[in-house]
C-alpha cells in the first residue's frame, strides 16, 4: 500500500492541534516532567540499597523512601493529568475533524448520496475520524517522550559505564529499526477492517429503514442470511486486524527479553570485576526495564499510527470527491416573486434513459403552475432540478432572469420553499423543528404561524409549548405535513414548491390548510404537484407531462374551456385515476 508522506500527517496536525496550542503545550510540559521524575526516581532506590548495605544512618534511609514515595505520589498524578489532555485534545480535534467531514458530505451532490448509504457514511465520518484520535491526543507527544526517556535512561547508564551504555544503545537501534520496518505492514489489514464495518453499518441501516417492507413480504429470513454473511466477513477481516497487533507486540516482547538477558549478562560481569555495586547493578536492571515502557509505546504508537493511516486515507478519499456542482457568484435579485425558465432542458440520473426531453416552458413571477403527470414522467425532477440538486445535461434553467448555474446555491435554496411527499421531523423541540434549528426567529412569529395553520389546538396541548420534545407529543401525519407547511411559512421564500401536498391529508385536515396555502402561494411564484383535483382548482397554469416531454400547457381556465385539451378530458375521466 502506498504510504502517507510524512507532510500529510503534519498538515492534518497543525490545522486540529494548533487552535489548542495552550493545551498542547500543557500536556507537553507534564509528559517531560514525568519523564524527568522517572529517570530520577531510581536514583533514590540506588542510594537506599547502597547505604544500607553499607550501614548507613536509619534518617538517611527514611528520608530517601519518603523522597521516592513522594516522586512516584507526584509522577502518578502527572500521569492522570497527562491522560486527561490526551484525551481532552484528541476528542476537541476529531469532533472538529467529524464537522469539517460532514461539512464536505452534505456539500456533495445528490448522485453522491445514492451511490452510498447513511450508514457508510456514519461509519466513514464517525469511525475513521475515531481512529485518527490517539494520533491526535499522544502520538507525537508519546512517541517524542519516550524517545527522550529511552535517550536519557542510556545516557545515565552509560555515564554508569560506557561499555553497557554502548551496548544497550546498540539493542535500542536494532529496536526501532524492527519496529520501523513493521510500519505499514497492518495498513492494508485495518483498512479492510474499517471497510468492513463501513459495509455491515450499511446493510443494517438499509436493512431497519426497510423493515415494514421486510415483514408483510416474508423478508426476514433472507436478510438475516444476508446479515451472517456480511458480519462474518467483518468477524474475519476483525481477527485479522487483532492477530496483527498482537504479532507486533509479540515482536516488542522478544526484544525486551533480549535487551535485559544483555543487561543481566554485563552487569554481572562488571559486578565481578568490582566496577559495579549493588546498587549500581539493581540501577542498570531497573533502567532496562525501564525501557520497555517506551519501547512498548514507540511500537503501540507505530501500531496505531497504522490504524490512524488507515482511517486517514479513507477520509482523504473521502475529501477528494468533489460535488459536480459548482457554487455560483451572483445574488438573486430583490423582487416580491421570480420567474422561472426552462429551455430545452434534457436531464438523466443514468446515462442509459433521459428523464426530461427537450423540455422548454416559461412561469411568470407571481403566477402558479399546476404540474400533473403520471408517476415517472418527471415531475419531481423538475423540482429537483430547480434547486440545483442535480446539473442538467443540455439546455438553460433561469430563475429570476439569471441562468441558474449563475446563482449563489445557498441564496436560489433560501429563496426556494419546498413541500415534500415524506416530511422529515427530527427528534428536537418542536421550536426547532419548526424553524430548523434557526435560532433567530422569535417565537412570536412562530406562534402566528401556528395560528394561521389551524394548529392552535394542537399546540395547547403541548406540554411545554414550543420546548416540548417531537417524541414526546402525538400527532397524525397530516399534522406533520402542516409542520412542514409552517416551516416554508417561516422561512418566507420567493419561491414555493409544494411536492404532492395532499398526498397525506384527510378532507378535513386539507380543509383546514387551504385558505392557509392560498395565503402562502399569495405574491409569490409557485409549483404545485397534484393527483387531486382539489390542489389544482387555484393555480393559474397546468402543465402536464408524459415520459419526460411536455404533453400540455396553458393557462387552466383556457384549457378547462378547451373540450379537446388533455386536462379538459382528465377532469371528465378523473384526475386521480389518469395521473397515476
Amino acid at each position: 500500500m502506498e504510504k502517507v508522506p510524512f507532510r500529510q500527517y503534519a498538515a492534518l496536525l497543525s490545522q486540529y492541534l494548533k487552535p489548542q496550542w495552550i493545551r498542547v503545550t500543557l500536556l507537553a510540559i507534564f509528559i517531560f516532567s514525568a519523564i524527568g521524575l522517572a529517570l530520577f526516581n531510581p536514583q533514590i532506590l540506588r542510594y537506599f540499597i547502597d547505604t544500607a548495605r553499607e550501614g548507613g544512618e536509619r534518617r538517611a534511609l527514611i528520608l530517601a523512601g519518603v523522597a521516592f514515595f513522594a516522586i512516584g505520589l507526584l509522577g502518578q498524578v502527572l500521569m492522570l493529568v497527562n491522560t486527561y489532555l490526551g484525551q481532552d485534545i484528541g476528542w476537541r480535534a476529531t469532533n472538529w475533524m467529524r464537522g469539517d467531514l460532514a461539512y464536505h458530505c452534505l456539500q456533495l451532490d445528490m448522485s453522491f448520496h445514492h451511490e452510498h448509504t447513511p450508514g457508510e457514511m456514519v461509519e466513514r465520518v464517525d469511525g475513521d475520524t475515531a481512529a485518527l484520535s490517539n494520533f491526535f491526543s499522544e502520538f507525537i507527544l508519546q512517541v517524542v517522550g519516550s524517545l527522550l526517556l529511552l535517550g536519557g535512561i542510556l545516557i545515565v547508564i552509560t555515564l554508569e559505564d560506557w561499555r553497557i551504555g554502548i551496548a544497550l544503545t546498540g539493542f535500542v537501534g536494532v529496536s526501532i529499526f524492527v519496529y520501523n520496518l513493521t510500519r505499514n505492514i497492518a495498513v492494508p489489514v485495518y483498512t479492510a477492517e474499517r471497510e468492513g464495518y463501513s459495509r455491515l453499518f450499511g446493510f443494517l441501516e438499509e436493512r431497519l429503514t426497510g423493515i415494514e417492507d421486510l415483514r408483510t413480504n416474508g423478508g426476514i429470513g433472507y436478510t438475516m442470511d444476508r446479515f451472517y454473511d456480511v458480519n462474518r466477513d467483518v468477524y474475519g477481516r476483525a481477527v485479522k486486524a487483532h492477530v496483527m497487533g498482537e504479532v507486533l507486540q509479540t515482536i516488542s516482547g522478544v526484544l525486551f527479553a533480549l535487551g535485559v538477558a544483555l543487561a543481566m549478562g554485563m552487569s554481572i560481569y562488571l559486578y565481578e570485576i568490582e566496577v559495579f555495586t549493588i546498587g549500581t547493578v539493581y540501577l542498570v536492571i531497573h533502567y532496562t526495564m525501564m525501557l520497555r515502557g517506551p519501547l512498548i509505546m514507540i511500537g503501540r504508537q507505530i501500531n496505531e499510527l497504522q490504524r490512524a493511516t488507515a482511517g486517514f486515507k479513507r477520509i482523504e478519499e473521502l475529501y477528494r470527491v468533489t460535488s459536480n456542482i459548482e457554487d455560483g457568484t451572483e445574488a438573486l435579485p430583490a423582487s416580491d416573486a421570480l420567474g422561472i425558465d426552462f429551455d430545452k432542458v434534457t436531464f438523466s440520473y443514468t446515462e442509459d434513459e433521459s428523464v426530461l426531453k427537450d423540455v422548454s416552458f416559461q412561469l411568470q413571477s407571481g403566477k402558479s403552475l399546476g404540474l400533473l403527470g403520471r408517476t415517472g414522467s418527471g415531475k419531481t425532477t423538475i423540482t429537483r432540478l430547480l434547486l440545483r440538486f442535480y446539473e442538467i445535461n443540455s439546455g438553460q434553467i433561469r430563475v429570476g432572469g439569471k441562468p441558474i448555474e449563475k446563482i449563489l446555491l445557498d441564496d436560489l435554496r433560501n429563496q426556494i420553499g419546498m413541500v415534500t411527499q415524506d416530511v422529515q421531523l427530527f427528534n428536537a423541540t418542536v421550536r426547532e423543528n419548526l424553524t430548523l434549528f434557526d435560532a433567530e426567529i422569535p417565537d412570536d412569529r412562530i406562534l402566528l404561524v401556528i395560528e394561521e395553520l389551524g394548529l392552535s389546538e394542537w399546540y395547547q396541548s403541548l406540554p411545554s409549548g414550543l420546548d416540548t420534545l417531537l417524541e414526546d407529543t402525538g400527532f397524525s401525519a397530516g399534522e406533520a405535513q402542516l409542520l412542514a407547511f409552517a416551516r416554508v411559512f417561516l422561512k418566507d421564500p420567493k419561491v414555493v414548491i409544494l411536492d404532492e401536498p395532499s398526498s397525506r391529508l384527510d378532507p378535513a385536515t386539507e380543509q383546514r390548510i387551504d385558505s392557509a396555502v392560498q395565503r402562502l402561494l399569495k405574491g409569490r411564484t409557485s409549483i404545485i404537484i397534484a393527483h387531486r383535483l382539489g390542489t389544482v382548482q387555484q393555480v393559474d397554469e397546468i402543465m402536464i407531462l408524459a415520459d419526460g416531454e411536455i404533453q400540455e400547457h396553458g393557462e387552466r381556465n383556457q384549457l378547462v374551456q378547451d373540450p379537446d385539451s388533455v386536462f379538459s378530458q382528465l377532469l371528465k375521466t378523473g384526475l386521480e385515476e389518469a395521473t397515476q
